[in-house]
């Protein structure tokens, strides 16, 4: 890679950066504002507390676009033979995809975002369970957020062992895929 090609690539990087900072900026200053105006235990948080919820959201959302800008920047300089095997197999997993049907597409999905899934699955489970118990007149606050990390860690729970029992009904799939190889190379050499 040549000294310009660096910069642009540092270029695309830092563009990006500024890019998700300005989204998650964008994002989280007005929900910040409307949780201090319409919550009156938020108000009552250290400003440290309320920073740190807006550095939890603006930091990764910074590195996310960063790296897709940065993954963009190096697609686009890809040429010649490999560009083509890569063109290629994609199309190939779009041709895949189409094919499936709609429990597949879920469990292939799921098989591959394993961790967003069970991320995703425990706040939901948490939002849920926290509006259902929350109705409760007769519980104390601490109480109904304790009902509710419970109820959310039970459900998680359930979803890990699901989670992994989809994982290990592919297995079979992913050793078949191991026991062919990645051949990507005989793509490269036959298109030249």
């Amino acid at each position: 890679m040549r000294f310009d090609d660096v910069l642009d690539a540092e270029g695309a990087a830092i563009r990006g950066a500024i890019e998700g900072t300005v989204m998650g900026t964008a994002a989280t200053l007005p929900s910040l504002y409307i949780l201090h105006r319409q919550w009156p235990y938020f108000r009552s948080l250290p400003l440290q507390v309320k920073a740190l919820a807006a550095i939890i959201i603006i930091l990764p959302t910074t590195a996310i676009r960063a790296e897709h800008r940065m993954i963009d920047y190096e697609r686009s300089h890809w040429d010649g033979a490999d560009k083509y095997a890569v063109e290629r197999r994609a199309h190939e997993e779009r041709l895949r995809w189409g094919s499936l049907s709609v429990k597949d597409k879920f469990a292939d999905w799921t098989a591959r975002h394993q961790l967003s899934f069970v991320v995703g699955s425990w706040a939901l489970a948490m939002a849920i369970s926290g509006a259902i118990i929350m109705r409760d007149p007769h519980l104390p606050v601490r109480h109904k957020v304790v009902q509710a990390r419970v109820w959310a860690q039970g459900l998680t729970l359930g979803v890990i062992i699901a989670t992994g029992a989809l994982t290990h009904s592919q297995r079979a799939k992913a050793a078949q895929m191991r026991k062919h190889g990645d051949h990507s190379w005989e793509d490269v050499v036959s298109a030249r």
